[in-house]
């Protein structure tokens, strides 16, 4: 997958860009949930039909980062996972750039215009898209722009889950009240978080559970309560299922912000400095504290059979 990070290329680029026409999926995406994806298997299809290519238009941070940073809300996917999930679906281009102030100060017409270096013959985008300065445009301008134009447009009905339309919103909604399902039917996915390995105390790998540190923090990610959870873990290429504890680690009560603590099933490697990507499964239970070393392993055995268990459900349900 090619991946474009600005709208403003020289004549090189732009003669690169436009070697082969291609249809462009719009949005924000600030999610990829079960709508955007819609979208985004409609400009596939169209693609697939006329041997185009597959491009999406994106911003690589969030559109109030340039007009109101203290309304960003919390990320439902790492820009890592973001990449990775469109190469997976097959885009073959990703448009991926800031939103800054030169962009929002584009005109409908404008913002037309610089899309245009990339030959698109298509546009498609959810029936809420909006574009241009204060976002002025939208499916109504931009039908009118297709006819004038010449190219096609295919607006998108808002994919409902409960008989109401799909969002970022209520996923972050869903996450933050526990309801993983929900949040996961929504997405197409797992919820998850991204983070760095760091070193702990090294406690768990003294009684037998050892566990990948990663900080985590509610005020950049969406998160779910704290808990024990089944999770299955991504690093780089390889898969692990696990179970890991989100919190503060109360019966040590020294930990001075929220950590996830991973331990993971069948994982022999030294893991720091590694970038985890750790999705939350199912619910085990609420972060307790308990009174001594042998309850505390007592439990964590639990944890982990439960966990296996869930695994294991899963995989016969396939």
């Amino acid at each position: 997958m090619e991946i474009v990070k600005h709208l403003y290329p020289d004549k090189n680029e732009t003669e690169i860009y436009s070697r082969q026409p291609c249809v462009i999926a719009m949005g924000t995406f600030d999610g990829l949930h079960r709508g955007h994806r819609d979208v985004i298997d409609a400009a596939a299809s169209y693609a697939a039909e006329h041997g185009h290519r597959l491009a999406v238009f994106t911003f690589s941070n969030h559109p109030y980062a340039a007009i109101r940073p203290s309304a960003i809300p919390q990320s439902l996917i790492s820009p890592e996972e973001k990449v990775r999930l469109l190469d997976r679906w097959g885009v073959d281009l990703l448009i991926d750039v800031p939103f800054n102030r030169q962009l929002s100060m584009l005109s409908p017409e404008a913002f037309l215009e610089k899309l245009k270096q990339f030959r698109f013959t298509c546009l498609v985008c959810g029936a809420n898209f909006s574009y241009g300065f204060q976002g002025t445009g939208n499916t109504e301008t931009l039908k009118q722009a297709a006819k004038e134009q010449g190219f096609d447009l295919i607006v998108r009905p808002l994919l409902e889950y409960k008989s109401k339309a799909i969002s970022s919103t209520r996923i972050r909604r869903a996450i933050a009240d526990g309801n993983l399902r929900d949040a996961e039917n929504m997405l197409g996915r797992f919820c998850s978080v991204q983070g760095i390995v760091h070193k702990g105390f090294q406690r768990g790998r003294k009684i037998g559970f050892p566990t990948a540190n990663l900080y985590v923090s509610r005020n950049g990610t969406a998160l779910p309560p704290s808990g024990v959870y089944a999770l299955q873990v991504r690093d780089g290429d390889t898969m692990y299922n696990g179970v890991g504890n989100l919190g503060m680690n109360p019966t040590f009560n020294d930990v001075i912000r929220e950590v996830l603590e991973v331990h993971l099933f069948n994982c022999n490697s030294d893991l720091y400095g590694h970038i985890l990507e750790a999705s939350f499964c199912c619910f085990l239970r609420n972060e307790r504290r308990f009174s001594s070393i042998e309850e505390l392993k007592s439990q964590l055995e639990k944890d982990k059979n439960d966990a296996m268990a869930w695994f294991s459900g899963q995989n016969n349900e396939q």
